[in-house]
């Protein structure tokens, strides 16, 4: 049985960063991963310390795959996207 999903509202949001994380796979390759939400809602509960328990959607995490040299070049002149 699936756990419920607590009251929540949906609560407009804006990016202030959205960074890449690189990982090295065995092949020799680079993955570039993002996460972007598309959705943020906002529920009645706080954790322990009293903050406020937010529920994300994302969007299917964005990839894209380097080559060493291509993620080297990258940043080397320190221009990685965001």
């Amino acid at each position: 049985m699936m756990p419920q999903m607590p009251p929540a509202k949906v609560v407009g949001f804006k990016p202030l960063s959205e960074e890449w994380n690189y990982y090295s796979v065995d092949d020799g390759y680079i993955l570039g991963v993002k996460l972007v939400l598309t959705k943020v809602m906002k529920t009645n509960q706080t954790d322990p310390s009293g903050a406020p328990i937010y529920v994300i959607q994302s969007a299917a995490p964005v990839v894209q795959v380097l080559t060493q040299d291509e993620y080297r070049s990258m940043t080397s002149r320190n221009t990685i996207s965001k």
